[in-house]
């Protein structure tokens, strides 16, 4: 049977309280029994200097006996008294034949102390009565003499009667096993949760945001791997939709090419006016092709190596005019009208290829989308810091609000077979997006009230190395 994270550490933890506890308990008893031991012995002292003034001058043992017996109203029953010689030979013990104590006592502990001390005590078996005692002795001119209780009838009772720490000690056990279960419970909060994630996750359950973890240093580390694995897995997921995208977009250029040249090839009279028409399509169908690798080209640039590009200072105004000579033949078939509201002197400090590329995307999107007979219009709105303020605006068709959100995802078509068509590759306002960023800028889209697609962004006017250096990381 396996046992819960939780519970090993609620048994280690008890094990650890239980054997400090009866450690605590024993060191205590112990110190318990001797703080009594050592009263006891106090209070037997007056009975040794009671019993000498009795005894002494005694001249046979007969008389030490018979002096000794009268004082059998005064000494316990219970206590064993012994006179020794300063031999620490028996001369009379109440408790058994004298005659019958045959070895002599010096090396007894109590008699050893009280020869240097003059008094001592001590707690150890007596063989001649086969029991524990506790002995005090005490040196007098010419004798020792020596009492003694026994052990587990005179001295443990009284140990024992006070016992009243014991229930303050299991008290104290049990409040503390219950804070012990408390805090493994608490300890184990972060454990249980991560553990429900990863079983969430190995039976294939995408939705885990109702995993709960505890506002602790722990929880956070457990959201930390959490949030890790949910970054991996959009990571992963958006990959394989972007290898998915790629391939659907090269796929048709690509197929047109070899559909047009495969022609060619079989038909060997095709006559010439033909011919070039084939060329001419497969042509159109390369250029395209060209176009997407040389967008994704730039997209991957910016995300994984946006510090490699080049900045200098651009002079936005003659930048727009240039995308507008490039254009005009676009512009005059679809009846554009293109307005540059922009200083003439405004200069930035980035790259030129992206700020055309920003500029002209724009412009493609609305050449696209926008219908025919409408107006561009170009503006700057201000500076404000370190940064100017751009709004970028057609009053073409507009697209759908439920897909204003997402236009600028790569490869995102509103009209997906029309822009095909019209050749774009669907990474131009992805591009636009990310030029902006590199720039240090922010953006924004909406559909206009009177009409038309209205982009709003902002541009660093001098970025700081470093900053633009981070970016691309």
């Amino acid at each position: 049977m396996k046992v819960s994270y939780r519970y090993k550490i609620l048994f280690y933890f008890l094990v650890v309280l239980l054997a400090t506890g009866l450690l605590f308990s024993y060191v205590l008893m112990r110190r318990e029994s001797q703080y009594k031991i050592e009263g006891l012995t106090y209070r037997m002292h007056p009975y040794a200097d009671i019993i000498y003034s009795r005894v002494r001058g005694f001249s046979t043992k007969v008389e030490l006996a018979e002096r000794v017996s009268s004082l059998n109203i005064i000494i316990p029953p219970e206590m064993r008294i012994t006179i020794l010689d300063t031999s620490a030979w028996v001369l009379f013990d109440n408790f058994s034949d004298k005659d019958s104590i045959l070895d002599n006592h010096l090396n007894r502990p109590e008699l050893v102390e009280a020869r240097i001390k003059g008094q001592g005590s001590a707690l150890r078996y007596s063989k001649t009565l086969s029991d524990d005692y506790l002995y005090y002795a005490k040196k007098y001119p010419g004798i020792y003499i020596r009492i003694a209780l026994c052990y587990n009838t005179s001295i443990l009772p009284v140990i024992g009667n006070e016992r009243s720490w014991q229930i303050y000690i299991i008290a104290v056990f049990l409040m503390a096993a219950a804070m012990l279960v408390y805090i493994t419970r608490e300890i184990s909060k972060p454990y249980s949760a991560l553990k429900e994630f990863i079983e969430r996750v190995q039976h294939g359950e995408q939705d885990y945001s109702d995993v709960q973890f505890p506002k602790d240093e722990m929880g956070e580390v457990g959201e930390k791997i959490m949030n890790t694995f949910r970054q991996l897995e959009n990571t992963k997921r958006y990959k394989q939709e972007l290898t998915h995208n790629i391939s659907h977009e090269l796929k048709t250029p690509v197929t047109g090419i070899r559909g047009y040249l495969e022609t060619l090839l079989q038909q060997e009279n095709i006559d010439k006016e033909q011919s070039r028409f084939f060329i001419e399509r497969a042509y159109a169908q390369s250029l395209r092709l060209s176009a997407i690798v040389n967008d994704i080209s730039i997209l991957n640039k910016i995300e994984e190596a946006g510090d490699r590009f080049e900045f200098e200072k651009i002079n936005i105004f003659q930048c727009i005019k240039e995308i507008e000579s490039d254009l005009a033949f676009k512009f005059e078939e679809k009846g554009v009208r293109f307005k540059i509201d922009v200083n003439p002197q405004l200069e930035i400090e980035g790259n030129y290829l992206l700020i055309y590329s920003l500029f002209k995307n724009l412009a493609d999107n609305s050449i696209e989308h926008a219908g025919e007979g409408f107006e561009i219009t170009i503006k700057e709105i201000g500076v404000s810091g370190n940064e100017v303020i751009f709004s970028y605006y057609d009053t073409g068709k507009g697209i759908p609000e439920d897909h204003i959100h997402r236009v600028f995802e790569r490869f995102y078509r509103v009209d997906k077979g029309r822009s095909r068509k019209s050749g774009g590759s669907g990474l131009g306002l992805s591009i636009v997006k990310n030029s902006v960023i590199l720039h240090k800028g922010t953006i924004s889209v909406k559909n206009r009230i009177n009409g038309g697609l209205q982009f709003d962004f902002t541009l660093a006017i001098s970025p700081v190395s470093g900053e633009r250096h981070q970016s691309g990381a």
